[in-house]
C-alpha cells in the first residue's frame, strides 16, 4: 500500500490507461491535424530557387593583403552577406528587373549564404516563377559584383552562374507528410490527456471512474469481531494484529503529510461497518509516534466513545456550544495510552438544527489542541448532518466493506458527500473485512434504511 499522495502521480502506466480510455479523442484530433497539414502541404504555392556562387579572391597587387588574407576575409564575409540583402543594393536590383517589383518585396526573396572555411558567397533568389527566380539571382549577382569593384582588398569572380530551376525547391512530399503525421500523433495524444483532465470519465454511479475506492490505506480483516481497543491496550496480536494497525497508521501519516491535514474524519456509508473501531485503534497507533492525538465523538445523536473508554458523557463536544466551555477543558486523557485524549459527544443538543453550527464552528476549535484530530463521524446514510462533520475537517477516511458490494458502497458514500455539497477531500479508504456477510440485507443505495448487524460491537456500531 502506498500513501495517497501517489494517487496523483504521473506514471507511464497511468498515462497509457488514460490514452487508451481516450483513444477516440486522440484518433479524431490526430486525423483532423493530419488532414489539415496534408491539405496545406499539397496546396502550398510552388517556390523556385536560383543560386549563383561568387568567389572572393585577394588583390594580388596589394602586398599588405596577401599575408593577412585569411583574417581579412573572415571579418569581411559577414559584411558582404549583409550587403546582398541591404535595401540600397536591392533597390538597384529592382530597377533593373524586367518586371515590376521593389527592394522591399525583394528583401523576402533574396539572401546570401557563406561557405565555411572558404571565401565563397552563394546568392540565393526565390520566386513563384522559375524564370523570375533566375533573373533576380542574376541581377543581384551583377549588383553585388559592381558594389565590390575597386575595393582594393578582394576581387569577386563568378564561378557558378544562376540557372532557371526545373522543379520547385521544397522538401520531399513523403518527408513532409511523415513530419505532419508525427505532429498529428503528438497533438492527438496531448488532446486525449487534456480531455481526460477537463472531462473525467463518469461511471454509471455518477462518480468519476477510479474514485470508488480512492487510495486504499489498509485492509482490516475480522473487523466486526475486534473487541474495541484490546489490540492497542494489551499490545498483543489478536484477530487484528498490531502490525495491521501500524501499517494503516503509516499510510495515513504519509497521506496527512502530503495534504497538510491536521484533522481527519473517519466515516462509513452505514452503521456497523467498523468505523469507530478504525478511529479508536488508529488514534492509539498514531500516539506511538510520540504525537498528541484528540479523538472526537461527533455522533451526538448516537454517541459511542464514552462507552468504549468507560467515561461519562456529561460534558463533551456539545458543551462547547451549549455552555461555551473552553475546548481544552473538555478533553479526557486515556489511561494507558500516552498522548491520546478523548472528546466525548456530550449531552444532546436542545435543537437538531444546532448541529450545523456545532460541526462547522465548534469542531475546528479542537484542531489546535493536538498534532492530529481524528473525528469519529456519524454514518453518512441515516444522518443528515454527517457530511457537515466531514467538511469541518481537512480530509475523510472512508471505511467500506471489502466484499463484492464494497465498490458500490464507496461510490454511494462519495455521492452522499457530493449531494450535500460538502467541500471534502477523500484521503483514502479502509477495507473492512467484517465477520458479518456484507451483501446480506443490503437496502437500495438511495434508501434511507439502515442495515442491522448483530456481530458489530460498540466500537463497530456507530
Amino acid at each position: 500500500m502506498s500513501p495517497s499522495g501517489s494517487r496523483d502521480a504521473i506514471t507511464p502506466q497511468r498515462v497509457a490507461q488514460v490514452l487508451w480510455r481516450r483513444k477516440l479523442v486522440c484518433s479524431v484530433v490526430a486525423a483532423i491535424v493530419f488532414a489539415v497539414g496534408a491539405g496545406l502541404l499539397l496546396n502550398r504555392p510552388k517556390v523556385y530557387q536560383s543560386t549563383s556562387s561568387v568567389a572572393l579572391l585577394p588583390v594580388s597587387t596589394n602586398a599588405a593583403v596577401l599575408p593577412n588574407y585569411p583574417n581579412l576575409i573572415a571579418s569581411l564575409i559577414p559584411t558582404y552577406v549583409q550587403l546582398v540583402s541591404s535595401p540600397l543594393l536591392l533597390n538597384r536590383v529592382a530597377a533593373t528587373l524586367p518586371f515590376p517589383t521593389s527592394g522591399t518585396q525583394l528583401a523576402g526573396d533574396v539572401h546570401a549564404e557563406s561557405l565555411s572555411n572558404a571565401a565563397i558567397i552563394n546568392i540565393v533568389a526565390e520566386s513563384g516563377n522559375a524564370i523570375r527566380a533566375q533573373q533576380i539571382a542574376s541581377r543581384t549577382t551583377a549588383a553585388f559584383l559592381s558594389a565590390l569593384q575597386g575595393n582594393g582588398v578582394v576581387i569577386p569572380r563568378i564561378y557558378g552562374q544562376p540557372t532557371v530551376p526545373h522543379r520547385p525547391t521544397a522538401p520531399k512530399t513523403s518527408l513532409v507528410l511523415g513530419v505532419v503525421l508525427a505532429l498529428a500523433v503528438l497533438l492527438g495524444l496531448g488532446a486525449g490527456l487534456v480531455w481526460d483532465r477537463l472531462f473525467p470519465r463518469v461511471d454509471r454511479s455518477g462518480e468519476p471512474a477510479g474514485t470508488t475506492y480512492s487510495e486504499v490505506l489498509g485492509v482490516i480483516p475480522h473487523l466486526g469481531e475486534e473487541p474495541d481497543v484490546a489490540t492497542i491496550l494489551a499490545s498483543r496480536d489478536t484477530k487484528v494484529p498490531h502490525d495491521t494497525w501500524r501499517s494503516l497508521r503509516t499510510n495515513l501519516m504519509y497521506t496527512v503529510a502530503d495534504h497538510h491535514a491536521h484533522s481527519v474524519t473517519v466515516t462509513s456509508l452505514r452503521s456497523g461497518e467498523g468505523k469507530t473501531t478504525v478511529a479508536v485503534n488508529l488514534a492509539a497507533a498514531v500516539t506511538e509516534l510520540g504525537l498528541e492525538v484528540v479523538l472526537v465523538d461527533a455522533a451526538v445523536r448516537h454517541p459511542t466513545l464514552h462507552e468504549v473508554f468507560g467515561l461519562d458523557n456529561a460534558r463533551g463536544l456539545t458543551s462547547a456550544m451549549v455552555l461555551g466551555a473552553d475546548p481544552a477543558s473538555l478533553l479526557r486523557p486515556v489511561p494507558g495510552i500516552a498522548g491520546l485524549q478523548v472528546l466525548t459527544a456530550g449531552p444532546p443538543l436542545p435543537a437538531p438544527r444546532d448541529e450545523s453550527r456545532l460541526y462547522l464552528k465548534e469542531l475546528p476549535k479542537f484542531t489546535s489542541l493536538a498534532d492530529l484530530v481524528i473525528v469519529d463521524s456519524p454514518p453518512l446514510r441515516g444522518d443528515a448532518d454527517a457530511a457537515l462533520v466531514a467538511s469541518a475537517t481537512d480530509g475523510v477516511v472512508l471505511v467500506v466493506g471489502s466484499g463484492a458490494n464494497g465498490p458500490k458502497q464507496a461510490s454511494a458514500a462519495l455521492r452522499v458527500l457530493k449531494r450535500h455539497h460538502a467541500p471534502v477531500r477523500v484521503l483514502g479508504t479502509v477495507l473492512a473485512w467484517a465477520s458479518r456477510t456484507v451483501n446480506r440485507d443490503e437496502p437500495d443505495e438511495d434508501s434511507g434504511n439502515e442495515p442491522t448487524s448483530e456481530a458489530a460491537g460498540p466500537a463497530a456500531r456507530a
